[in-house]
């Protein structure tokens, strides 16, 4: 994409953004394959780690205790995000807790599971993990948040260039069919057929567009009649 990206990643206490905390943020500020900065904190809950999450993360009491507190961590990391759009998997998760604290409100995101459900429609798992071996990602998911963020990158930059290679019309579609949602894969859809935007789209593209199923070849349709 033309502009630089976030990738966002946050470790939590659990998974109510009303009633969990975080305890451990990650950022990385890239443009295509250069990265520009990155930025991590664990951060003091205030309360006590439960131990399931010790087990997932390996984040223990003893790692967030001499940490910063949320609202210390919150104008740092506001600072280094920026306006700019935030890359995540599952992103909302994410913006759920961090948008408690009035920050990042108005930023553009890019889901990178959505992406994942157009891009790998046969894909046997959409976890980060999964998406990562699949797309031949040498790094590891591992639930902590900076090493998720770097696969979450990777895993966007992979989709993205899928996105480039997609049939003209079929991006023309996708974007149009996108408009007036509130949908994680609408912006690099958008930025993918804008920098396709000088190819021609035929009068035949667009109507088969329109009358069949998007992924499946104009020969594959000719389908003999149905019988009772």
């Amino acid at each position: 994409m033309d502009s630089s990206l976030i990738a966002l990643d946050i470790e939590t206490t659990g998974l109510d953004a009303q009633k969990d905390a975080i305890i451990e943020i990650a950022a990385v500020r890239f443009k295509g394959s250069r990265i520009e900065g990155e930025f991590h904190s664990l951060v003091n809950p205030g309360r006590p780690v439960p131990p399931f999450i010790t087990q997932l993360t390996g984040i223990t009491d003893q790692m967030v205790r001499p940490a910063p507190t949320i609202r210390e961590v919150i104008p740092d990391l506001n600072a280094f995000v920026g306006d700019l759009p935030i890359v995540g998997h599952n992103i909302q998760f994410d913006l759920s807790f961090i948008r408690r604290y009035k920050i990042l409100e108005l930023n553009d995101f890019i889901d990178t599971y959505e992406m994942a459900s157009v891009l790998l429609p046969r894909a046997s798992r959409y976890n980060l993990g999964s998406l990562g071996q699949q797309l031949e990602i040498p790094l590891s998911a591992t639930h902590r948040a900076m090493d998720d963020t770097r696969v979450t990158r990777e895993v966007f930059r992979k989709l993205y260039e899928m996105a480039l290679q997609l049939p003209i019309h079929l991006l023309a579609e996708l974007v149009r069919q996108s408009e007036n949602l509130v949908w994680g894969a609408a912006l690099p859809f958008q930025q993918a057929l804008r920098s396709r935007s000088k190819e021609a789209i035929s009068a035949r593209q667009v109507r088969a567009s329109h009358l069949g199923p998007m992924f499946e070849s104009y020969e594959s349709r000719n389908y003999p009649p149905l019988s009772p």
